[in-house]
């Protein structure tokens, strides 16, 4: 009876914002409410905006290439997060986003492709829940550890506006991806986009990653419309 009771205690505690999770084991993984200004570890701290920044006033001031270029692109992003009870966002630095292939930008850029412009911006917001980095960050003791006594993280992935991104821990060292070792760090997506610093804003939540989280497979739909001389 014991045991049943606390079964019923953790699925009442179940939110809507759950849906912005998946794990290897459910299609959606329940999500714990967790404070605006929670204090995580100085190895993962998240700092807090100017009060009473807006979400548009904060990414055209500290990522704006990343803002003009893509997020901008979404159709009422702004008033749906301010509109929502808590969002998060994966924003490139300007350094990733002047890195960007000439090939590239010209696509992003170009109307015709202003469709598939917003389906990569989208890959970059969670519009219904707000994602920590200790959420994120957080280990399942429920299942075996690895062979190397790694536990498994609790998520298997964030369900964004665009589509499902996997969740995974980052590495360093190694030599051409031999012998890497994890970090302690968060990736996001198959380019393995790695957080870098955190920042809540308002309502929601700005991950700064080392590159674009979009599934490669984005690129293709831009390849079909060719760009002259490339």
């Amino acid at each position: 009876m014991m045991i049943l009771s606390k079964l019923l205690v953790v699925a009442s505690m179940a939110l809507p914002a759950a849906q912005a999770f998946t794990s290897p084991a459910t299609p959606v993984a329940r999500l714990q409410r967790e404070n605006s200004h929670t204090i995580l570890s100085a190895e993962s701290s998240t700092e807090d905006a100017k009060e009473e920044q807006t979400i548009a006033a904060f990414l055209k001031e500290n990522y704006p290439l990343f803002e003009s270029t893509i997020f901008s692109k979404i159709p009422n992003v702004y008033k749906e997060c301010e509109s929502s009870t808590g969002f998060t966002i994966f924003a490139a630095p300007e350094v990733v986003m002047v890195d960007i292939d000439q090939k590239r930008k010209l696509q992003i850029s170009d109307p015709r492709n202003a469709e598939i412009t917003e389906k990569l911006a989208s890959y970059h917001l969670i519009p219904n829940g707000k994602v920590t980095r200790e959420r994120l960050q957080r280990e399942d003791w429920t299942v075996p550890r690895t062979a190397d006594g790694v536990a498994a993280l609790s998520i298997g992935g964030v369900l964004t506006a665009g589509g499902e991104l996997r969740v995974g821990r980052s590495k360093s060292g190694g030599f051409m991806g031999f012998g890497a070792k994890e970090d302690g760090g968060v990736v996001i997506g198959n380019n393995d986009a790695k957080i870098v610093k955190s920042v809540n804003v308002g309502k929601g939540i700005v991950h700064e990653v080392d590159a674009l989280v979009a599934p490669d497979l984005i690129w293709r739909y831009f390849d079909q419309l060719r760009i002259p001389g490339f």
